[in-house]
């Protein structure tokens, strides 16, 4: 069960003692004066700014018993800021000092893997901060409360802020929690950890280590965790202080982890342990070092849509020959902030990568090097554009966020010192995930290495395309004196089946050069299940065939929470989704988020509030609520475009006009009343809250649905609230207008990966799992389907960089050509994805393949499948399949009258064969979206209105100059 849903728990428990004893659960003040009588506590108001308060907004100090919190006008105001505290002193243990920034108990639980969150909330003092506030909202407001209140006493988020005091953006986001999030049966709270552990003399020798620098090489499911957490304990047991521990990893995930752990062991010591990620740290060091780097205290972060969707605002001035695209300028800035990301990864800024391009040109010697030169040069001239970009916004990007750190320690000898001596025990997880950046951090910061401890695996190394390489772990020895290497040897996760087939793997791999030989004893032991291979004829049969063994494995007793289908690309698994769901087989799979039908309908409504054009109607129309005719829809779009506003405006008039049928008018009564009153400069959190949560019931009837499918588009629209709650740092225009232009961009630069994350909530359904093997890395399954073990598919085909860098940019590379150093990391990468999938397995492994392309060509198996012994693994003679049932859901026709004068055009026939769909709306029912409006397209719209204009006024016989006067002010100019 997850820690914050204990938490949860406990918070609610505490509200129910309180209820029981005949306090009011609507008054969060009485809740709060309760239970500081209960818990035996001190309470004490002190003005804003009170020395007391030690610049917090409230405290615990935990001494005395003592809370003390400023004084507000706002009664539940203050009742939330106590609420926090107690948080603290119900979960936490010692004193706490909160500021403003660290009380909010409206925040999500789970925070939008965008932006700056994706990087800072999972610090240990941030999530201590985390904690609090989500257990101040469960007790002022628990989620089974705000359930009753809005389904039994229909009571919408407003009404119920108006009645508690509390505020609305708290009261909405445990609407939300309640209403879109699965609650967890009880006997899932309380399941048993899958592994068990055995004494450990490999983990506990590598735990003890002391005085060099270390290096464990930890294969899958070797308790590479426990192992750390060991290592922690043991410098603690030592009486090292906890703030000079520092452990260091790469994912969120992770993180989380290590700090829940540490924080169960060792609950007085864990908050000063700085747990974290590399870019968290870097994060920390920016901050703390904020006026060395020129930078603002807290400066704004910038992801990568943030940074391309700044290249674009000043697109016009970029001097594009190489990379220019005539059709979407837009489109190359991804490829231009990867590289520019690529760069820092290797340390390697503006000036230095225009020397190394110069030093390409002068080498030059044919037309191929010379342009590849020229490409790097004008990567170069962007690199540089860009970073004036970013410090005139006073941002940072992902990559500063280790470069420019490491740069500022490598030319500052008593920062370094400073920082040197603050973290004297450093601790790195997945160390073969480092790349030069993060590499040449720890250099600086670990000196020479005594009291480093690293673990890692280097055949897991599978974020190549962020420069990581298992070069590193090959290189320990060299890059730290005296440096020590010990690897663990039991495998408590798999069958020895399983263990041998992916040992077996490990052989061939590249990435296993310079380490020790694999070799793992699974203390589970022999199950006599071998792994299978399944072959089929296409890739319908293939879906087919991973339908019917989820359901043979489920019948002989495993349940569909504990498999997972792992693919290599997104792509194949929103296809082998949509099959599993038509056979009735549930899935936990978001897939593209802004792509699934529930969240399309709320951004139809968001579209509808921008949008003078009503090119959402056609959407909203169809959502149940209002049930309008193609007709109807047809009718009411030509009454909006012609009204040339906003739709909200026009909608109250839209139900009088003349050709609507009488449920069409009704309907659009009803529209227009849900859109009463939201203002057009509404956030797009605002008016989607409004419109869910006070004006319709679609939260209400979303959660009442019981169908795990259901409750999957519930949690769809949840995880999409939590995006749009997070709003960009760049752009103009109205905040939904600037929603819907980001998701477009997301969308168009597939960017929006991170959001087809499953929160984790919902993990606990019992439903078969689906992800990208990257995703599934750090987790297991007692059955896992990997799919699509063709040429070209696993391993997949190398495509190469649209942005080489520079050659010399990549120390790693040594002698190699850029384009072969590109080839061997991916198939460096490709090799690590496999070992990682088949790793993933406990006790079942199935792999598949399809023999025929769509076209009807053949395809011909993955070379990984040559590694594996035949004795290891089980050819599956005519493997079983689960056809579609016959009602299941499929296309149905619509009939179209068309008009005796209409005319079909050659470029209607080509929109009509591409996507059938898109002429039906742009053609047939005349709405069409638009492009985003850049500064790049107005330009070219006005160059082109210009040129049109002096066209027009030299044929009617008016003079240049004359034309330029009068075309002038319908141009702007």
């Amino acid at each position: 069960m997850d820690s914050l849903e204990l938490i949860r728990d406990s918070a609610a428990i505490m509200h129910s003692k309180l209820v029981a004893k005949g306090v009011d659960p609507l008054d969060p003040d009485a809740l709060v004066q309760g239970s500081i009588q209960d818990l035996d506590l001190v309470m004490t108001f002190l003005p804003k700014g009170d020395a007391g308060l030690k610049g917090a907004r409230a405290l615990f100090d935990d001494q005395s018993g003592t809370i003390c919190c400023e004084i507000t006008e706002n009664v539940a105001e203050r009742a939330a800021l106590i609420a926090h505290e107690l948080g603290h002193v119900c979960i936490h243990s010692g004193s706490t000092n909160c500021s403003g920034d660290d009380i909010d108990p409206s925040r999500s639980m789970e925070a939008a893997p965008v932006g700056l969150q994706r990087v800072e909330d999972y610090g240990a003092h941030e999530r201590r901060e985390l904690q609090a506030n989500i257990f101040a909202r469960e007790f002022l407001l628990p989620r089974s409360f705000a359930r009753h209140l809005h389904i039994d006493k229909r009571m919408g988020a407003t009404a119920i802020a108006n009645r508690t005091g509390l505020p609305k953006n708290l009261v909405r986001q445990q609407l939300f929690d309640a209403l879109l999030l699965p609650s967890q049966a009880p006997d899932h709270k309380h399941e048993e950890p899958a592994n068990t552990f055995a004494p450990d003399s490999s983990q506990d020798r590598a735990a003890a280590h002391r005085e060099s620098p270390f290096q464990l090489q930890a294969g899958p499911g070797t308790g590479k965790t426990r192992t750390v957490v060991k290592r922690v304990l043991s410098l603690l047991s030592e009486g090292a202080d906890p703030a000079s521990i520092l452990v260091l990893t790469f994912s969120n995930r992770a993180a989380g982890e290590l700090s829940e752990r540490i924080a169960t062991a060792a609950p007085d010591a864990a908050p000063r342990v700085w747990i974290g990620t590399f870019h968290a740290f870097g994060l920390d060091l920016v901050r703390r070092y904020h006026d060395r780097l020129q930078l603002s205290p807290n400066p704004s972060l910038f992801d990568r849509s943030d940074a391309i969707e700044m290249l674009e605002e000043i697109l016009p001035t970029l001097p594009l020959v190489h990379y220019r695209n005539l059709w979407d300028p837009a489109m190359v800035l991804r490829d231009v902030v990867t590289a520019i990301g690529r760069a820092k990864d290797e340390l390697v800024d503006p000036i230095r990568y225009r020397a190394l391009a110069l030093g390409m040109e002068e080498r030059a010697g044919s037309d191929d090097e010379r342009i590849a030169a020229e490409k790097c040069l004008e990567i170069a001239q962007l690199y540089d554009l860009y970073e004036q970009a970013m410090r005139g916004r006073g941002g940072v990007d992902f990559g500063d966020l280790i470069m420019r750190p490491t740069l500022l320690l490598e030319a500052n000898q008593d920062l370094q010192a400073a920082v040197k001596l603050r973290h004297r025990h450093i601790v790195v997880d997945e160390y073969q995930d480092v790349n030069r950046a993060s590499g040449r951090l720890l250099k600086v910061i670990a000196g020479d290495g005594k009291r480093l401890w690293v673990v890692g695996d280097s055949r897991q190394s599978i974020y190549r395309f962020r420069g990581a390489s298992s070069a590193n772990m090959a290189e320990f020895g060299n890059d730290f004196a005296d440096a020590k290497t010990d690897q663990l040897s039991i495998n408590y996760r798999s069958t020895q089946e399983i263990v041998d087939t992916f040992v077996s793997v490990a052989w061939h791999m590249g990435a296993s050069g310079g380490m020790l030989p694999l070799a793992l004893t699974a203390m589970r032991g022999r199950s006599s299940v071998s792994p299978q291979i399944r072959r089929y004829e296409t890739l319908d049969d293939e879906i087919e065939g991973i339908a019917a063994s989820v359901r043979e494995v489920e019948s002989a007793g495993m349940p569909l929470r504990k498999q997972a289908v792992l693919c290599r690309t997104n792509g194949r698994l929103n296809e082998i989704a949509s099959g599993l769901e038509a056979r009735g087989i549930p899935v936990l799979h978001l897939g593209s988020l802004f792509e699934r039908e529930e969240v399309r309908d709320l951004l139809a409504i968001l579209s509808l509030a921008v949008d003078p054009f009503a090119d959402g109607l056609g959407r909203v129309g169809a959502m149940p609520r209002y049930n309008l005719s193609l007709q109807d829809v047809y009718c009411a779009s030509l009454h909006l475009r012609a009204a040339n506003q906003p739709s909200p405006g026009g909608l109250a008039t839209a139900s009088k006009i003349s050709g609507l049928s009488s449920q069409g008018s009704d309907s659009l009564a009803i529209l227009a009343q849900d859109f009463d009153g939201i203002a057009a400069t509404s956030s797009a959190w605002d008016l989607l809250s409004t419109y869910l949560l006070d004006r319709t019931d679609l939260a209400c009837s979303m959660s009442l649905r019981d169908a795990i499918t259901d409750k999957m588009r519930a949690v769809a629209v949840w995880q999409f609230l939590n995006f749009v709650r997070d709003q960009s740092r760049v752009g103009w225009g109205l905040p939904i207008q600037r929603t819907l232009d980001r998701v477009r961009q997301l969308v168009l630069l597939a960017e929006e990966r991170d959001l087809r994350q499953v929160p984790a909530a919902a993990l606990h359904l019992n439903a078969v799992r689906l992800m990208t093997v990257h995703g599934s890395k750090g987790l297991e399954f007692e059955v896992v389907h990997v799919p699509g073990l063709t040429v070209a598919s696993f391993p997949s085909s190398n495509r190469g960089q649209r942005c080489p860098p520079p050659q010399g940019m990549i120390e790693s590379a040594g002698t190699l050509s850029v384009a072969d150093e590109g080839k061997q990391s991916h198939d460096h990468e490709e090799e690590c994805l496999f070992f990682v999938a088949l790793s993933r397995a406990r006790t079942h492994l199935r792999l598949y393949l399809a023999r025929r392309q769509p076209n009807g060509n053949n395809r011909s198996p993955s070379p990984f499948l040559d590694w594996l012994p035949s004795s290891l693994v089980r050819e599956v003679g005519h493997p079983s399949r689960l056809p579609l049932p016959a009602d299941a859901a499929r296309s149905c026709s619509i009939a179209v009258h068309r008009a005796a004068d209409r005319h079909v055009t050659d470029s209607h026939l080509s929109l009509y064969e591409k996507c059938p769909r898109r002429f039906f709306y742009t053609h047939v029912l005349g709405l069409g979206g638009k492009r985003k409006t850049t500064a790049f397209s107005q330009t070219h719209d006005c160059i082109y209105d210009l040129i049109r204009w002096l066209s027009d006024a030299r044929q009617g016989g008016e003079g240049k100059q004359a034309a330029l006067v009068s075309c002038g002010p319908s141009l702007g100019i």
